[in-house]
């Protein structure tokens, strides 16, 4: 089996679409993955794309033009695979050129859903779509790489628990505000002081500048035992902190939700007050209805009602994500399925 991983700019995208590529390796050991980078350019804006796609076209006349790819460096897949709304188009034209199958993470709009093989999708109100199935979301996380999370019964199990705080940012439906962002850093430090916890926290790509210098001031005060500033470190260099006890994140990211509970972590969800009907609230609504996940909100965060909440989860006990994803996948790929222990 030889997969072509379409990769944007966007980690949570691209990190899904590896997930795909480390589940089919699970089932295939052989597997190839192929990576080819897509970029859009000045011509490839959404009306354009979800016209030209709506009839058959010349795939590497376009690809060319809308995305600079040229054909004659990319060796042939069994399957293109990608998530996120800019490798959608390439996808579909990648697909048609080779006569191959289109595996895409993610709900698809605005184009032929007949054009996408199948979409993996993490709201069950899309899951009887022609072409869709309800999976967790697609990550890279290997809970086999991390050891066992220590078990936190009681308020008083977090003095010297390690805790991982993972922060997102503006994302659509999900706003926040400047004395958010400022109660959140207040929290963790007191939550550190009162309940002996060790954060472990990292920001990302959409954090604010000023929330790091917060945070970066938390850890010269060594009240953090570790601070990811994402302005120096980059993506990728938090991935260990889901090998901490519990995993707190900001409910703007769908991505690293899914990550912390693939790592079979209690998982934290904090949302604004500004959070907007999405079908993201309906996966992540999803998330939690499979257990070993809490939502609370941001404003009025206090350290007695944090540690209450969190002792009362568990690890999810639901089936390994990455077992529901290979069933969904294999019948697409022709790939027959081990059999279960």
């Amino acid at each position: 089996m030889r997969l072509l991983l379409l990769i944007d700019k966007k980690p949570g995208h691209f990190h899904q679409t590896e997930g795909i590529g480390r589940v089919v390796s699970r089932i295939d050991p052989a597997t190839v993955l192929d990576r080819l980078e897509v970029r859009q350019r000045w011509l490839a804006h959404n009306a354009v794309l979800m016209h030209l796609m709506r009839r058959p076209r010349d795939p590497a006349t376009w690809l060319r033009r809308l995305y600079g790819i040229d054909l004659a460096a990319v060796v042939k897949p069994d399957a293109v695979v990608s998530s996120g709304r800019p490798t959608i188009a390439a996808g579909i034209l990648l697909s048609r050129h080779f006569g191959v199958p289109f595996v895409y993470s993610g709900k698809v709009t605005g184009y032929d859903p007949r054009a996408v093989t199948l979409q993996l999708v993490a709201s069950p109100r899309y899951g009887g779509d022609v072409g869709c199935a309800w999976t967790p979301v697609p990550t890279k996380i290997e809970p086999e790489a991390y050891p066992p999370p220590r078990p936190l019964r009681s308020v008083a199990d977090l003095a010297g628990a390690d805790l991982a705080l993972l922060i997102g940012g503006e994302a659509h439906g999900h706003h926040y505000t400047t004395a958010e962002w400022t109660d959140l850093a207040a929290f963790v430090g007191a939550s550190a002081d009162r309940l002996g916890i060790r954060w472990h926290v990292s920001t990302s790509r959409r954090s604010p500048d000023f929330l790091g210098d917060l945070f970066a001031r938390l850890e010269a005060e060594g009240r953090l035992a570790e601070f990811v500033d994402y302005r120096k470190a980059q993506a990728g260099s938090a991935d260990r902190l889901y090998g901490c006890d519990a995993v707190v994140v900001t409910e703007d990211s769908v991505s690293m939700l899914s990550e912390a509970q693939a790592a079979r972590r209690p998982v934290m969800a904090l949302k604004p007050a500004a959070v907007e009907d999405s079908s993201a609230n309906e996966a992540i609504a999803a998330l939690a209805g499979a257990g070993g996940l809490a939502i609370m909100p941001l404003a009025g965060l206090d350290p007695d009602r944090f540690a209450r909440t969190l002792v009362r989860l568990a690890p999810t006990r639901a089936p390994d994500p990455r077992d529901l994803i290979a069933e969904a996948i294999a019948p697409v790929l022709g790939l027959a399925l081990p059999e279960r222990g």
